[in-house]
């Protein structure tokens, strides 16, 4: 009879704790653009931190030397203190665990594709951690605590602390999907001459590629913020600070959302090898014209810089530091920026533009890099390029030899 009133018990929580997951669920995923399948596996993957948590803790208790939670409880005695190491090294437990899911789902399928996957993936792995913890809870505390109080915790839990575990998850995602494609954002940094001391220490520290020491530092970084803020959440949730905690979750929900809607977030950056387009693009040249985005970069003339980068990504589609400096330069431009309203309606993408429309850019860029040629080359070079025409045989075998030359050249 007992064990019966467990299992009723059991699923029961479990019936009241997939409500808010079900709804939850449809509001992330809901115009999901790949395949709901794979966030569901990721959930259900999610599902199965707890128990491991648990497991940890079971095996604390079995060799006591390990138990790094007692290990804070005997060493630091300032009660404040003691809370924020036990919430730090539980967090950080928590935080590693849910990415581990996503890494070893991702380490053996093209999972993550761009920097907003790893987001969202973070999400659903979350929000099946809190699902089996609002199980776990439900069930401990049904019939020892009053209706009213159980009703209460059960909608906290469901509504601020999911959002709080996503919004941590989600966060440390962010960093993640970051550094997996360091290689790219690795590359347009040096461009932007913004490679970071940080990255340069771990660098020479640890004898590894500029790439892969920035990977490093931004998993670091991401699992330091979630930890921190998981901490802070903590802390606030242990003396029922109620108003801070929903200022904090709302605050961390604005700033996740913020990060889903930077266009580089979107940009597909792992394909396929075989479907990739080869660039028509001479090397030497395109290193020329990236060079050349970099400075203007730089000095904060975004409209010029997508203009070139549309012009690029014409002869290069697959070349991921281009597209980067356009989502880049993209989000860059403030939203009632008249330019930015021209470029959406116009760059949708290259298969959206019509013959005229690229024939009308084509020449108002052109016309841009004549006014801009005497500029910025020296008046000595300018000088030796006002040459007389040459005669017309030879201009008409130089525009066939230019039919035939695959190597790019941009007038400047």
């Amino acid at each position: 009879m007992f064990e019966n009133t467990n299992i009723y018990l059991l699923g029961l929580s479990a019936l009241f704790a997939a409500i808010p997951a079900i709804v939850w669920f449809f509001v992330l995923f809901n115009k999901e653009e790949g395949s709901k399948k794979t966030v569901l596996l990721i959930f259900f993957l999610g599902c199965l931190t707890p128990p491991i948590l648990l497991l940890i803790q079971e095996a604390w208790q079995a060799f006591p030397k390990f138990n790094l939670a007692a290990f804070i409880e005997n060493t630091v005695h300032e009660q404040n203190y003691q809370y924020i190491l036990i919430f730090v090294l539980f967090g950080a437990m928590e935080e590693i665990i849910k990415l581990y899911v996503i890494a070893a789902v991702d380490k053996h399928t093209l999972l993550i594709r761009k920097i907003g996957d790893a987001i969202r993936y973070s999400l659903a792995a979350a929000l099946g951690f809190s699902f089996a913890e609002n199980i776990y809870y439900l069930y401990q505390f049904w019939g020892s605590i009053g209706i009213g109080e159980l009703t209460g915790m059960y909608i906290f839990r469901s509504i601020f602390t999911t959002c709080a575990h996503m919004i941590f998850s989600g966060i440390f995602g962010y960093y993640y999907g970051i550094g997996k494609f360091s290689i790219d954002i690795t590359e347009q940094a040096k461009w932007k001459g913004e490679i970071d001391l940080g990255t340069k220490l771990i660098a020479k520290t640890f004898n590894l590629p500029i790439s892969h020491a920035f990977k490093q530092k931004m998993v670091i970084k991401g699992l330091l913020i979630a930890v921190t803020i998981h901490a802070i959440y903590n802390f606030l949730l242990q003396f029922n600070y109620v108003p801070p905690i929903i200022i904090f979750v709302i605050l961390g929900y604005v700033y996740l959302q913020y990060l889903l809607s930077r266009k580089a977030g979107h940009l597909i950056l792992t394909t396929d090898i075989s479907n990739k387009t080869r660039s028509t693009i001479a090397k030497k040249d395109e290193e020329v014209v990236i060079e050349l985005l970099g400075m203007w970069f730089n000095e904060k003339r975004y409209v010029d810089v997508i203009h070139i980068c549309e012009r690029l990504l014409e002869r290069d589609p697959d070349n991921n530091v281009i597209k980067l400096f356009k989502a880049q330069a993209d989000d860059k431009i403030e939203d009632g920026n008249v330019y930015k309203k021209i470029l959406n309606a116009i760059f949708k993408s290259s298969e959206d533009l019509g013959i005229n429309d690229k024939n009308l850019i084509e020449k108002y860029v052109s016309k841009k890099d004549i006014l801009s040629k005497t500029k910025f080359y020296p008046k000595s070079q300018t000088q030796s390029q006002a040459q007389p025409p040459a005669p017309i045989v030879e201009k008409e075998k130089s525009d066939k030899q230019s039919q035939t030359d695959d190597s790019f050249r941009l007038n400047i």
